[in-house]
This record gives C-alpha cells, structure tokens and sequence, in this order.
C-alpha cells in the first residue's frame, strides 16, 4: 500500500505550473529577440509577478515590488513588448501562489552584463534569465535555494537553457537577500 501525502502533491503540482509558466515567458522572450534583435529594453530594478520596483537598486526583490502582479504601465517593458506589441502570451502568468517567497522573476543584461538602456550610450539586452524558486524539494537543507530557471546566458555558471539549479547561499527566508543575489545569473569562477 502507498501512502499518498496530499500536501506534497499539490506542491509538486504548483510546481509543475511554475516550470510551464517560466518556458511560457522563455518562449515567448526568444520570439521577440528573433522578432525586435533584442529583449525588452526598458526595465525595473525587479520585474516580478509580484510587481515591479524602480528606482534604488533593492537587494531584496520580495519585499521591495509594489503590487500582486506584474507591472502593466508603459515602464513595463515585459508586459508591453511580450503582450502588448507582439501578443505572444495572452497575458503574463504569475506564480501558484505569488508570496514573498514564490514568485517569478525576469532579468535581462547585455552582453557586458549591465543594466539595458534606451539611452545613449546604448546598451541593448542581448541576454536574459527568468524563473521561479521551486516548493517541492526532497531535501530539506535545499529547501528555498532550488530554482528552476532559463536563461539563454552561456557565460554563467549554470549555463543557458531551462533546468532546475541550487543556490547554495539562497534561503527560504524572506529577510535572506541572497536569495536575489542567486536568483539571477552567476558569473562563471
């Protein structure tokens, strides 16, 4: 007989909807670099499905967005290109459960991984990252530092392509900034 841990399950589930939402917006980023040579341009310092935040340089993403959604004004260069401009997704999905700790996240860099910029000195977005921390985790000492990610940056540890990867200086907790810190790309040693 197989004991069934229902509480289990549903977090596998949800996170069966994150890796399909994250290859959702992936998808629809590389439509739009074959599309405009570029990722969307203009962008928050956090770009979440939590909001978004501008301004200061924030360290903790989950606590410094404004909202419960991602950012639909003109600023949001996310929703605009990819829904507005170029409707590759109906709308941008947003996380099972959307808390401070799960939530999905974009970055884009160019290819000197600096911030992107629409003013002179330009500086496209050639590369990208987004994804989501994942919630059914065997191992407890991994739990909140399993991030399952896509990333087209070859110049990153992780290397390009959507795959689950650990951080290990990430932590569950919601006053640990390292987690953004690893959320994104880290550069190869």
């Amino acid at each position: 007989m197989v004991a069934i841990n229902p509480g289990k399950r549903t977090k596998q589930a949800r996170d069966a909807a994150r890796k399909q939402d994250v290859n959702a917006i992936a998808n629809a980023l590389v439509g739009y670099l074959a599309l405009a040579g570029e990722y969307p341009t203009f962008e928050r310092t956090c770009d979440t499905s939590r909001g978004g935040s501008g301004g200061a340089n924030p360290t903790n993403c989950s606590t410094a967005v404004s909202g419960s959604d991602w950012g639909t004004s003109a600023s949001d260069s996310l929703y605009q290109k990819l829904i507005i401009d170029q409707a590759f997704l109906k709308k941008l999905p947003k996380d099972p459960t959307n808390t401070d700790t799960y939530y999905y996240k974009y970055e884009p860099s160019s290819n000197t991984n600096q911030y992107c910029t629409n003013n002179p000195p330009f500086n496209r977005c050639t590369r990208y990252w987004v994804g989501a921390r994942l919630e059914s985790v065997d191992d407890p000492a991994k739990q909140g530092k399993i991030v399952f990610r896509c990333s087209d940056d070859t110049t990153t540890i992780n290397g390009a392509g959507c795959k689950e990867v650990e951080f290990a200086n990430a932590t569950e907790s919601t006053n640990n900034t390292s987690f953004d810190a690893g959320f994104g790309p880290q550069p190869l040693p």
